[in-house]
């Protein structure tokens, strides 16, 4: 028994001089790759020391006490603190590794590192000094009680960090509840983005706990993006790496959110979605947005008008209710509690008059009556004029006569009338302007021309007429196809590889820099090469299905590599990638421009020289570079291409001058084409000039003009910050800021 004793007291006085060693180097500790899976095991651990501390606490409390343990207590007593200690200093020192994995935040970790680190200490000294303090009941109960509150706080602590602010305490806490915000007055990202982002997202992309280095609090850092490059591309959802993580099978280890965690909803992937595509603008309010638009449609569904409605009539009877439903019909509240019923006709074929004249006994209570596809005839309309409360009333595809709508106006409460699919004409829906309180038709598959439609727009403002939606046959759109190709660098020939979720889709594709079509464009099968430098324009298509956004990849093929390459000109230390090689090693990079794959110029000229050993044939040279205006990387002002048998004997093949952004845009990736002569070549030059100063149109440059005229005024420039790449200052400087230039292969041909 004492020899067990003595090992295991050692080796917790071992862990704990250690983890004191590392919380005071902190920063300066760096631990590899083998040591951070032990680190992983501190949650399987942490619950081990805290039930330990509680059973010695009811040992030394209650069981102890008892006659057939009296004997033994003081070792198995000792047994068990001894082994707590031991775990609580095994759990925090794993704990420790575990803190130096990235995306975890310094100021979140600090109090519950040291709480962990004393709670480690306090076992063991207790452990130490164990005759003493259980010598007196006050001492020990002194001791067990602030044990238990500093394991409380420790907890509390981590649980911040792992699920999120005030985790312990959230039930017991009533946070004042958002008023509800009226359509007319909704924001499109306050109201509808940001909250889903906060319910779905926050929890791992914050201040304390940002995994890949992202966090999603404000609109600074969502534009920032994180370690693996910006979230979205305005007007691309395609694109975007937001959109492709959510769209990800669960199983993925990159889908978002985790499995296990809260998913997104198809309406709030369809929300986003539609966000980024009419621009990801943090400003816009919904009601600037088209009738028939699908975000204005989505947004229909959330909020509420202003004018809420309010239902002053009396609940029908329940048994009536039930009595009136059957299988070709259907009446049901449409809320809980609520008064106001909601009617579905359903067997086209077992439809009569008398059917829909037997609901006069709810002719009060009636909201919505949905009565699509049945055989209408004129008496029919004038049965549904005695529906006094009606608001909603669908006659899609019924043979109900146009000329007997006008009837219609004695519904005083009518908002919305769904006529897709019936015969209706221009003549037919003039009358409709009449209605005191109609805002809304449907005129899905119609004969009005679209003409007429356009003079009907023009005449009824009030009213929101939709031409190409059916609310019962909304058209799905296709998600764009997945390309598995991993490479952007043909380095000997391949397989096109792209496929799509959804079965029995056809793939069309372009390689000529066309829009792909479902007619004209070759359809995509698991034998088209990749074999040269081409752009590839892929598009799904299904019948019955809208087709879906183009996804647009570059691919790039040297013929003839570089044997060396020297730098005449040095890259900036902070963006030096992997030295002369990141030029030339066929790997392309994406748009986080701060990983290994970029070369990053701004003091500088890019000046870089390639050697072959044998002469080459060249005609064209490529650089392939990314423009992110918010972060200052801009296209080069002139790109030079010079050539010839040696270093010292050289004459300029080419020039080519790329075209320069004028405002604000998303980040992409571009390659430089600069052509020339077919040359035989042993050395070729290549010179790249960055932007010298930032045009008067940059938000940072507007700042610092506007300091200069107004020295004593205050100005927030809201453009994402790279503190790391000092490419963006929080502070405007007193001089003009120059580009930047961040180029990653060079391809000869």
């Amino acid at each position: 028994m004492r020899s067990w004793k003595n090992i295991f007291f050692n080796i917790t006085l071992c862990f704990n001089c250690l983890l004191l060693l590392f919380v005071l180097l902190g920063d300066r500790l760096s631990v590899p790759a083998w040591l951070q899976v032990a680190g992983r095991m501190h949650p399987l651990l942490l619950h081990f020391p805290i039930v330990l501390l509680i059973v010695y606490f009811l040992w030394i409390g209650f069981l102890s006490r008892q006659t057939s343990l009296k004997e033994n207590a003081a070792a198995i007593g000792d047994g068990l603190l001894l082994i707590t200690a031991f775990s609580s200093a095994l759990t925090a020192l794993m704990g420790i590794l575990l803190s130096k994995e990235p995306g975890y935040d310094a100021e979140a970790l600090f109090w519950h590192k040291w709480s962990g680190t004393i709670v480690s200490m306090l076992s063991f000294c207790w452990y130490i000094f164990r005759n003493t303090i259980q010598s007196k009941k006050y001492i020990t109960a002194t001791a067990a009680a602030v044990s238990f509150l500093l394991i409380v706080f420790t907890g509390h602590q981590g649980a911040g960090i792992t699920h999120g602010q005030n985790f312990l305490l959230a039930p017991l806490m009533h946070d004042a509840e958002k008023p509800k915000v009226a359509l007319e007055n909704a924001v499109v990202f306050a109201d509808m983005v940001e909250p889903i982002l906060q319910a779905k997202c926050i929890n791992c992309h914050n201040t304390k706990k940002a995994k890949g280095q992202l966090v999603m609090e404000t609109e600074a850092q969502l534009l920032k993006g994180g370690k693996h490059g910006l979230l979205w591309q305005k007007g691309q959802p395609e694109l975007s790496l937001l959109l492709k993580r959510i769209h990800l099978p669960q199983e993925e280890k990159r889908h978002m959110p985790p499995e296990g965690k809260p998913q997104l909803s198809a309406e709030e992937s369809q929300i986003l979605y539609y966000w980024i595509k009419t621009g990801a603008d943090f400003k816009m309010k919904v009601a600037a947005l088209p009738a028939n638009d699908t975000l204005k449609q989505l947004a229909n569904n959330i909020f509420k008008n202003s004018t809420e409605e309010v239902y002053d009539f009396d609940a029908a009877d329940e048994k009536k209710i039930q009595q009136l439903s059957n299988t070709n019909r259907i009446v049901h509240p449409i809320a809980i509690e609520s008064p106001a019923l909601a009617v579905n006709f359903y067997n086209r074929q077992n439809y009569t008059s008398e059917l829909l004249k037997e609901l006069l006994q709810l002719k009060e209570q009636i909201v919505s009556l949905d009565m699509a596809y049945m055989p209408l005839k004129e008496e029919d309309i004038s049965v549904i004029t005695k529906f006094s409360n009606l608001r909603k009333l669908n006659l899609n595809f019924t043979t109900a006569p146009g000329k007997s709508l006008v009837l219609l106006k004695q519904l005083p409460l009518l908002k919305s009338i769904s006529l897709a699919g019936t015969a209706i004409n221009k003549k037919d829906i003039d009358p409709l302007a009449r209605f005191p309180k109609l805002r809304s038709v449907y005129l899905w598959s119609t004969p009005v021309s679209t003409a007429d439609m356009a003079i009907i727009k023009a005449e009824n403002r009030a009213i929101s007429f939709q031409s190409g939606f059916m609310d019962d046959a909304v058209f799905l759109k296709l998600t764009p196809p997945i390309l598995e190709n991993e490479g952007r660098v043909i380095v000997s020939a391949a397989n096109l590889q792209l496929k799509h979720y959804i079965k029995g889709v056809a793939i069309h594709y372009t390689t000529d820099g066309s829009e792909p079509d479902s007619i004209r464009s070759p359809m995509y099968n698991d034998h088209v090469i990749l074999d040269k430098s081409m752009q590839v324009k892929a598009k799904a298509f299904k019948q019955g299905w809208i087709g879906s956004d183009a996804i647009v990849t570059d691919f790039y093929k040297g013929s003839f590599k570089a044997d060396s390459l020297q730098f005449l000109s040095p890259p900036d230390s902070q963006h030096h990638g992997v030295g002369v090689k990141t030029l030339i090693n066929d790997e392309k990079g994406d748009l986080n421009f701060r990983t290994d794959k970029w070369l990053g110029y701004r003091k500088n000229k890019m000046d870089v020289l390639l050697f072959y050993k044998a002469p080459v044939t060249a005609s064209k040279v490529t650089l392939t570079t990314v423009t992110d205006v918010g972060s200052f990387i801009f296209p080069p002002v002139s790109i030079e291409v010079w050539g010839g048998s040696s270093a010292n004997n050289m004459v300029r093949l080419g020039i080519v001058k790329p075209d320069q952004p004028t405002k604000m845009q998303a980040a992409s990736l571009q390659g430089y084409d600069c052509l020339f002569a077919p040359r035989q070549v042993k050395f070729i030059r290549l010179i790249a000039i960055p932007v010298p100063l930032l045009p008067e149109w940059h938000p940072v440059e507007k700042e610092r003009l506007f300091k200069k005229e107004h020295p004593d005024k205050k100005v927030t420039v809201k453009v994402p910050v790279d503190k790391k790449a000092a490419i963006v200052k929080k502070e405007p400087p007193a001089k003009r800021e120059k580009a930047w230039i961040f180029a990653d292969e060079i391809f000869v041909n």
